[in-house]
């Protein structure tokens, strides 16, 4: 447990670059004002909303260097066009590839129902809908310059990887070019000896999705053309090639364990969809005038940090993050430029890991 008051931006950089699994964190918004800790409003530092974009941009660049390679990054906001325009800054300028967008709904209909009861204008007044939810952002991070489908799962470091399958690699190349074929010839034949569309022959041996056959599809296509044997072997009975498929396959199911670490972590639960209905705590209840459910925060991670990695809340508030993640398993890493908000959180996670001891 490492708890830092001050400004995130300076003590980042006291983080071990590649050390922290998963950043989940909920920043300023840039609504003009925030209230502190004493309960007093305070004016935002930025003047135009380009500052606050760059001001975003700069914090997120840091947590992408002090993420692993197969890292992930939660940040909550709640202005649709500030995400917007955040949305195309990072993909320009961060590393961080964009995985999906999620949506806490409030259930918080209070307001929607009761406004035009206090505004003497009636219904005519308002322009616009109440926003009753909030918005998670999720990425992973990922090579800037990725540009394949698969880049934001992590598979991208798995298929770079020089060294990953190169043996089958290397072997079935070999085999085409002794056979004079390519992936459209053997195409033609997959269609003729299957009736089917090769569509599944595009990741047989190759970098995107790396797969080899099925026994069927070996059995009925690849064998027929000479794969893994002579000419003259081409006699030789199926338990040869049997023998020889099993091997292929032992050796690929080896090759995948090793480099299945490499992948960007992240393990489904019940109810595994991106709308997250949960109603916001009274407000006689909250430590922070945006501070967020434990439960939400605690699933979060359960998904996205490994058991014992390390998560990191560059916005610590009260603390949530830290009690979620104490109460996960994980270790935390908690930085608040607040001084009461940053009380109020040491203070929420010491009784947490009290509570922790007393039931262990």
């Amino acid at each position: 447990m490492n708890l830092m008051q001050g400004d995130c931006l300076e003590l980042m950089k006291q983080i071990p670059d590649g050390s922290v699994d998963l950043v989940l964190t909920d920043p300023p918004y840039n609504i003009g004002v925030v209230t502190n800790a004493n309960g007093k409003d305070v004016v935002n530092p930025w003047d135009k909303i380009d500052d606050y974009i760059n001001w975003c941009i700069e914090w997120l660049t840091l947590c992408s260097k002090k993420l692993k390679p197969n890292g992930v990054l939660y940040f909550w906001h709640n202005d649709m066009e500030q995400i917007a325009e955040l949305l195309t800054e990072i993909k320009k300028r961060t590393p961080l590839a964009f995985v999906s967008f999620c949506i806490w709904d409030k259930g918080d209909t209070y307001r929607a129902k009761s406004w035009h009861r206090r505004d003497p204008n009636g219904r005519t007044a308002l322009r616009s809908w109440f926003n009753t939810c909030e918005y998670c952002l999720h990425f992973f991070n990922a090579p800037a310059d990725a540009d394949k489908a698969w880049a934001h799962t992590g598979l991208d470091r798995v298929y770079s990887n020089p060294a990953c399958f190169k043996p089958l690699k290397e072997w079935y190349k070999r085999e085409c070019e002794r056979l004079g074929l390519d992936n459209k010839k053997i195409g033609a034949y997959y269609e003729q000896a299957t009736g089917k569309k090769p569509n599944m022959l595009k990741h047989y041996f190759q970098d995107s999705q790396f797969e080899i056959p099925t026994r069927k599809v070996w059995e009925s296509v690849y064998e027929p053309l000479g794969f893994g044997k002579g000419y003259e072997s081409l006699r030789q009975g199926y338990e040869s090639l049997r023998q020889e498929y099993e091997s292929l396959r032992q050796e690929y199911e080896s090759l995948r364990q090793e480099y299945e670490s490499l992948r960007n972590y992240h393990r489904c639960d019940d109810m595994h969809c991106n709308i997250w209905h949960r109603p916001p705590l009274p407000s006689t209840n909250r430590l922070h005038t945006c501070q967020k459910p434990l439960d939400i925060t605690e699933r979060l991670i359960r998904v996205s940090c490994p058991p014992g990695g390390t998560v990191l809340d560059c916005f610590m508030g009260s603390g949530t993050t830290g009690v979620a993640a104490l109460n996960t398993g994980r270790e935390f890493i908690g930085i608040e430029k607040d001084p009461g908000y940053f009380e109020i959180a040491q203070k929420r996670i010491e009784e947490a890991q009290e509570q922790i001891r007393l039931t262990v």
